[in-house]
């Protein structure tokens, strides 16, 4: 069985299929890469599961217009200062006059009037004052609307206008388009955060095209244009920074998930690294994984690894691997504990003990992302979902000990 990595990439998120590993004199001589000149995967080899879900460039985000709704009435009458708390102790001030005016009419006559309207005022006025100042309020109101709806109808002219400048850098990132674009960009009005997303999709494009023209031995003059235009788009020396650091993943992964990452391919990307000035502390997650897949090479059935686990073994049962790892609960939450892999079984040591038969296990999977790793076995068990250091390595040699064969040699 093959198990499958997932890694979270610029352009949009890859799945594929890991099998064994060739050996580093087996993987070909060609410093191609596997990316091509829009970010898409390449397939240089005749075998493996590759799937991709790329993300189009997209639209501008423009905010949504929020609109002033009316206060509600009663909400109106809320105190908020000093005078605010005069009001409605003028109000209770007339029920109360109200009530004695309505109570001394019914008992004695006509005499309660008087303190009837009496009260009815002390009521009323608090009610007209906030009237008047709901009308205030209203009045306020439709000229923030129409202030609003100009803004937002200049904000859209702005970014579309931007956006089709964006559109003809990435179709041709000439001097001239990524001056339009600056001057583009200046008239902009609208916060970093709203174009950031697509400006910053517009130069990984454009080094992506630069990249599979100039190769990594040209990665100086690719990092110089996506220095220049990212500039010309206006995205911040950081922002710009990323988009070399995310044009190295996406090539890294790509070769990883076809093999390829031998000892030609590996000084291409060294090349790569260094003309774009990336420093390892940017790149943590691919070193790592750059390491597993490496430990990978020449583990097959007959040649796995063997290590002393601390468990009690069953018959003819040999430990494989152990590593420590944190077992993630349904609810959340998670377990501290120890994974160890034998030839017969999968075990998770923590709060809850969990075994698991190699042969119920149906499917691996690795979010290199998050370092999780998830084991799908035969119903009724539940899916085993774990973090642990080396998520790769440590489904590899889980996928590979499900082919082993226990039976006895004349058992078919």
């Amino acid at each position: 069985m093959t198990f499958y990595v997932r890694k979270s990439l610029a352009h949009g998120p890859i799945r594929f299929g890991v099998s064994p590993r060739l050996p580093l004199d087996e993987i070909d001589d060609d410093p191609s890469l596997s990316t091509g000149p829009a970010g898409e995967f390449l397939r240089r080899r005749t075998h493996g599961f590759f799937l991709a879900d790329s993300r189009a460039i997209g639209a501008p985000d423009i905010p949504k217009p929020s609109s002033i709704a009316s206060t509600p009435f009663w909400m109106s009458m809320a105190p908020e200062d000093a005078r605010g708390w005069a009001l409605i102790g003028m109000m209770g001030f007339g029920a109360l006059f109200a009530l004695l005016g309505l109570a001394v009419i019914v008992n004695k006559g006509p005499q309660g009037i008087i303190p009837l309207l009496l009260g009815l005022t002390l009521i009323g006025v608090p009610i007209f004052i906030t009237a008047q100042k709901r009308n205030a309020i209203r009045s306020q109101e439709e000229r923030e609307r129409a202030e609003r709806e100009e803004r937002d109808r200049i904000n859209r002219e702005g970014m579309a206008s931007y956006a089709t400048a964006l559109e003809r850098v990435r179709e041709d990132p000439s001097e001239s388009n990524l001056l339009a674009a600056a001057r583009e960009r200046e008239k902009l009005e609208l916060p970093y955060k709203h174009w950031r997303p697509l400006a910053k999709r517009s130069v990984l494009h454009i080094g992506f095209g630069a990249l599979a023209q100039l190769g990594p031995k040209g990665a100086r003059e690719v990092g110089k244009l996506i220095e220049r235009a990212g500039s010309s788009v206006g995205l911040d020396k950081a922002d710009s920074r990323d988009v070399k650091v995310d044009l190295y993943r996406v090539a890294v992964w790509h070769l990883l998930a076809d093999d390829r990452l031998g000892t030609v391919q590996a000084g291409e990307m060294e090349t790569l690294r260094q003309g774009f000035g990336i420093t390892d502390e940017h790149l943590e997650q691919e070193l790592a994984a750059i390491q597993e897949f490496d430990r990978l090479r020449g583990i097959t059935r007959d040649e796995l690894p063997r290590e002393e686990c601390g468990v009690s073994l069953q018959f003819r049962e040999h430990c494989i691997y152990t590593t420590p790892g944190r077992v993630l609960a349904k609810k959340g939450g998670h377990d501290e504990g120890r994974i160890i892999l034998t030839n017969k079984r999968l075990i998770v040591e923590g709060r809850r003990r969990v075994e698991l038969n190699l042969q119920r296990i149906d499917d691996v999977e690795v979010d290199a992302d998050t370092h999780l790793l998830r084991v799908v076995a035969a119903r009724p068990d539940p899916p085993i979902e774990l973090q642990t250091q080396q998520p790769i390595y440590s489904a590899a040699l889980i996928d590979i000990a499900t082919t082993i064969d226990e039976r006895p040699k004349g058992f078919a």
